[in-house]
C-alpha cells in the first residue's frame, strides 16, 4: 500500500468571524490517503489525522450522529458539495492532545446528478469524474469558533 502524507483543504458549514480567523488554531487536519491515482469511478480509502496541539482536551460540538468530517473531491470545474443531512442528533466529538485519526472513504463520483441533465445519472447511480487532477477538500460539520488549518492534497483520476 503506497501512502500519501498530504495536508486538506477545509471548507465548513458555518462561518467565522475575522478575529476568530486571525487567531491561530490550535487544530489542524492532514488526510492520509491509499493512492492518490486511481481510476475515476473508485473509492479512495485514508485516514484523517486532526492534531490538537494544545495540551487540553477539546469537545468539538457536532450535529451529525455518525458523521462529521466529510471528505472529497474537487477542481475549477467540479465543486464538491456534499449533502449534508439535518439531524436531530446532537453530539460532541472529544480531541485529546496530539493526534486523532478517523478511517475516511472518497469518492471520485459525482455527488449529485439528473436524468435528464448534466451530469447524467448512470443505471448504476452517479457518473464517475471526468480524468484530471484533483484536490482534497475537507468539510468539517461543528460548531462555530472551531478552526481548523489545513493545506491542498492533489489527486489524479485516470
Amino acid at each position: 500500500m503506497v501512502a500519501a502524507v498530504c495536508m486538506a483543504l477545509l471548507s465548513t458549514v458555518w462561518s467565522i468571524t475575522a478575529s476568530q480567523a486571525a487567531t491561530k488554531s490550535p487544530l489542524s487536519i492532514q488526510v492520509d490517503l491509499d493512492v492518490t491515482t486511481i481510476a475515476a469511478g473508485h473509492s479512495i480509502r485514508g485516514t484523517a489525522i486532526i492534531t490538537n496541539a494544545s495540551s487540553k482536551v477539546i469537545h468539538v460540538q457536532t450535529w451529525e450522529c455518525e458523521q462529521w468530517i466529510y471528505v472529497g473531491l474537487a477542481n475549477k470545474k467540479i465543486p464538491y458539495d456534499p449533502v449534508v443531512p439535518l439531524s436531530a442528533c446532537s453530539a460532541s466529538t472529544t480531541l485529546k492532545p496530539g493526534a486523532n485519526r478517523f478511517p475516511i472513504t472518497l469518492s471520485t463520483r459525482y455527488q449529485s446528478c439528473e436524468v435528464g441533465g448534466t451530469p447524467r445519472c448512470t443505471k448504476s447511480g452517479m457518473p464517475p469524474l471526468p480524468s484530471g487532477t484533483y484536490h482534497v477538500a475537507v468539510m468539517i460539520d461543528s460548531s462555530p469558533g472551531v478552526t481548523f488549518n489545513t493545506r491542498h492534497v492533489r489527486v489524479t483520476l485516470t
